[in-house]
Order: C-alpha cells, then structure tokens, then sequence
C-alpha cells in the first residue's frame, strides 16, 4: 500500500505522495463517491493499492549463511528450468528439510517462491526491452504453462505481463 496509517498518522511514499494522500484523505473523509469526482476533475488516477509493478524484486534480505547464499548463486545461474529442493540440498551437503527451513529463515522465502522472484525478475527485464509475445517471456524464463506465468508474474508484480510490458517499454522497442 502506498499509504499508511498508524494512530492518526498519515504516510504516503512514491513521487504522487501528495495527491495520493489527498486522495485518501478525500475517500476517507468524505466518502469515495467524492474522491472519484476529485480524481476525475484532477486528471489523477485513485490512489493504487500497490507499488509492486514499479518495485525491483528484493529477492533476499542480507544474511551471513554460506550454504544458502551458494544455493541463492545457484538458483540464479539456473532459474530458466525446473530446480529441484533436493538438487540444492545435495549440492550445499545438507539434508532438503535442512536446507528448507536454513533458506526460508536466511533469506525470508521458500526456495520455490525464491526461483519465482528471480524468474520474474529476468521476465521483467525481457518485457522492458520489448520481448515480442508473452509465451517467448514464459519460455526463457522457464515456464511451459504460460497461464501459470501470468498467475505467478501478475502475484509478484501486481499487473500482467501485458500490463507490464505496455507500461515499462522502452520506447522504440
């Protein structure tokens, strides 16, 4: 949320803080009828419930476990196809439910919901530069169900891969 209230105070972040807030503050006190109408006379878009299409993917917090981080270097140099928990848990030396709860408490994910940031993360960068189908996006970054890929691109960046492409393209492309 790009808004956030604790005890009557307000904070708002991104570079439309401002009339996010006051857009808020209008639904809030006014009701959303009233915010609409203020939106639609301001040329200004409702206050979006996310920021998530816009922010890069911090695929983990910082950590001191070598074992996890080799297995983090691992997923990144092979993430366009399927890597199997027991893969990583034999190549770090450690049991898969070892590895599991080491992973999940250094870095804050699974290593399953982990490969899917990183997976996300490159489809992103495909998409910026103007991949030209979805399906190629799937593919390169190792999903064959393309519907999975948009369900998984969509939970991680809160809009479709569509979406996202037409939004952050670079022009020319």
């Amino acid at each position: 949320m790009l808004i956030t209230e604790d005890a009557g105070l307000y904070c708002s972040g991104g570079v439309n803080a401002a009339s996010d807030l006051s857009l808020h503050l209008v639904e809030r006190l006014c009701g959303r009828d009233l915010a609409i109408q203020c939106s639609k006379a301001l040329l200004l878009d409702m206050p979006r419930p996310s920021q998530s299409g816009y922010a890069l993917l911090p695929l983990a917090r910082p950590h001191d476990d070598e074992k996890v981080r080799d297995a983090e270097h691992h997923l990144s140099r092979h993430f366009h196809r399927d890597v199997p928990v027991e893969e990583i848990a034999n190549k770090a030396g450690m049991s898969r439910r070892n590895l599991v709860r080491r992973f999940k408490e250094a870095t804050g994910h699974m290593p399953g919901v982990y490969l899917q940031m990183i997976r996300v993360s490159a489809a992103r960068k495909l998409l910026e530069d103007g991949a030209p189908s979805i399906e190629q996006v799937a593919l390169s970054v190792g999903y064959e169900d393309v519907a999975f890929f948009r369900r998984v691109f969509k939970r991680h960046s809160g809009v479709t891969p569509s979406a996202y492409r037409d939004r952050f393209r670079l022009r020319g492309n």
